[in-house]
């Protein structure tokens, strides 16, 4: 068929290079997909358009639905097109056709939500993180990064209807769990593994890779370390799918905590701060029930 496996046999720069052609694709696909759905919602009016080019959070429908196609074009859509051109079997490349036992489920689920005082103690401990003199620049242009993604997202998970809610989930839990699992653990972890014979090397490079790509530096930490767990997690279980589900977990609590406090200002921040402080020892019992859950989950490497 069509260039099934055309590339299989090549380098890792030549999948490289082929990954970020295609990646680039979804860009051009995303550009065109948002300016159809604002021209469908808004017509041609110039003066709405510069109204949304410097004022984004007055749109927060506008924000879900480029996310929306983002993820499709930039993620899903990448991964699929070059685990066909990688492999004669793209399903097996991406380990989406393999089974686990029933059990590993669960275990993925609590382990995730066991974990969410010690990566907020991580978290924290990443936030107070300073930078030397001579990179002050850096820093506070990492700062400002920062905090315009923070009320984008913040404005994008502000929702006035049950729909909204569900878009969110579907858009920030289900969809980004998979699409990215389907780039990082799917196709950049099969790719650097050609080079990096070390499994545990392949996954944290490409935790590194994750983390960074974010451009979150002060939640770099905790992301790095979510990123080698969905890592070890399909290279103990062998599918993808279960990193997608610890995805799909981890980014849920977020949406839900924040449609649940959404009208409460500081709501969220009791939580936040579980496991640093005076609750510090949270952080200790959290991490050794995370522990546990993920020897469990290892006996089930083939």
């Amino acid at each position: 068929m069509l260039l099934k496996g055309a590339f299989k046999d090549s380098s890792v720069f030549i999948q490289l290079l082929m990954f970020s052609i295609v990646v680039f694709i979804g860009f051009l696909a995303t550009t065109f997909m948002s300016a159809i759905f604002l021209l469908m919602k808004f017509g041609f009016s110039p003066e709405i358009y510069q109204d949304i080019q410097q004022n984004l959070l007055n749109y927060p429908d506008l924000i879900r639905n480029m996310q929306f196609f983002q993820v499709i074009f930039m993620f899903i859509f990448p991964a699929i097109v070059c685990a066909w051109l990688f492999s004669d079997n793209y399903k097996n490349y991406l380990k989406i056709d393999t089974s686990v036992p029933a059990s590993v489920i669960p275990l993925t689920i609590l382990s995730v939500v066991v974990a969410v005082p010690f990566l907020n103690f991580t978290y924290i401990v990443n936030q107070q993180m300073v930078f030397p003199e001579w990179l002050s620049g850096v820093e506070q242009w990492m700062k400002e990064m920062e905090e315009a993604n923070g009320k984008i997202l913040e404005k994008m998970l502000y929702v006035h209807s049950a729909w909204d809610l569900v878009f969110n989930i579907l858009i920030v839990c289900v969809l980004t769990g998979i699409g990215e699992e389907f780039i990082f653990r799917g196709v950049l972890q099969n790719s650097f593994g050609k080079v990096l014979k070390n499994p545990h090397a392949v996954i944290w490079t490409v935790a590194i890779v994750f983390s960074a790509i974010h451009f979150q530096f002060y939640g770099f930490i905790p992301r790095l370390l979510l990123g080698a767990y969905f890592g070890y997690l399909v290279y103990y279980t062998k599918n993808l799918w279960i990193p997608a589900l610890a995805h799909f977990t981890n980014n849920c609590v977020s949406v839900i905590l924040a449609y649940l406090y959404q009208d409460t200002p500081g709501g969220t921040d009791e939580i936040d701060a579980l496991g640093y402080g005076s609750t510090w020892w949270l952080a200790v019992a959290s991490l050794a029930v995370f522990l546990i859950f993920f020897q469990k989950i290892k006996k089930t490497k083939n």
